[in-house]
């Protein structure tokens, strides 16, 4: 008769755990992007979703290519659905190429926030069913570098004479739109704007930038898009020996070899899209959603935000504790 009453309690004992076990189960929170740790930018972003994790004991996970692939993007999320996240953080270069998967999250009631990158068809018939967005106005960043470069010309007493603006992500989006905002500054000021196509792959990108200005002489001023092509530049203007300011430079997002050259004066600003915050806010809210039903009325703009001589040293201390 004891026997059976232990099992009894035993029994009730462990519907009881387990009950418990379910009530205090973690958010599951899944990102799912175009880029990887392989590009140090992303690292940060990585960094702020494994931090706001922890701050909100949720269980975040990171989804993509080592280094960047929007092909990929649709797999990624039908595993993310498959397992049944709580939550998605996507990137939109393509709307097209994430579209289907997207649908199929939010019918299944999956709360999704863009980060990074831009749906550049929100707030039309073709926006993607998504809360909202966090991340920087990236038009206005490349109007800003844009500014920068005609303000750096005129404390050198010179003038542009002709620009380039090399794209390493053919189809992204986001860098499409930095190099519109740049563009839309430089052309009605009667500067020629030249595009060009790299990659990420810094060595053969700065053969291309050496082979362009070998073909365009005149070419005095650079905007690149990312840290990457930043290092090719660098790379570039190294190998054959041009002095800082020669080519005046802008470029988006921050590493350490940005910030130690605008110290060194090759480079006037970086426009920072803050990329700690899109991985870290995109967690909480999320978390807010999922837990109390919150939402926001509109986007999360954390750029741009300009790094320059004034500046640099404050912002790169903060290197090291991989929040920029």
């Amino acid at each position: 008769m004891l026997t059976r009453k232990l099992i009894r309690a035993a029994q009730v004992l462990l519907v009881l755990l387990s009950a418990a076990d379910a009530s205090a189960a973690k958010y599951q929170f899944t990102f799912v992007t175009h880029g990887g740790p392989g590009n140090p930018f992303w690292n940060v972003v990585i960094r702020g979703m494994n931090d706001a994790g922890k701050r909100y004991d949720c269980d975040v996970q990171w989804l993509s290519n080592p280094t960047f692939s929007i092909e990929d993007m649709p797999n990624f999320l039908e595993d993310a659905i498959a397992k049944g996240v709580d939550g998605l953080g996507i990137t939109c270069p393509d709307p097209e190429a994430v579209r289907e998967s997207v649908e199929r999250a939010s019918a299944a009631g999956i709360p999704l926030i863009i980060l990074n990158t831009a749906d550049p068809n929100a707030g039309g018939s073709d926006a993607l069913p998504t809360m909202f967005y966090i991340g920087a106005n990236e038009y206005l960043g490349g109007q800003s570098n844009a500014q920068a470069l005609l303000l750096e010309a005129g404390k050198q007493g010179t003038r542009i004479t002709r620009a380039v603006c090399p794209i390493q992500e053919i189809g992204h989006s986001g860098l499409e739109a930095r190099m519109a905002g740049f563009k839309s500054i430089l052309e009605p000021a009667g500067i020629t704007v030249d595009g060009l196509t790299i990659s990420n792959n810094v060595e053969q990108s700065a053969g291309l930038l050496r082979d362009y200005f070998i073909s365009h002489p005149t070419t005095n001023a650079i905007a690149t898009l990312g840290p990457l092509p930043a290092d090719a530049f660098y790379l570039y203007m190294d190998e054959s020996g041009r002095p800082a300011g020669e080519i005046l430079h802008t470029t988006h997002d921050t590493s350490p070899a940005i910030f130690e050259r605008i110290k060194d004066g090759y480079t006037a600003q970086a426009v920072d899209q803050q990329p700690y915050l899109q991985g870290y806010l995109t967690v909480s809210f999320l978390f807010l959603n999922r837990e109390f039903g919150l939402s926001l009325a509109e986007d999360v703009l954390t750029g741009p935000f300009a790094i320059n001589k004034q500046n640099v040293d404050r912002i790169s201390a903060l290197v090291n504790q991989g929040v920029r």
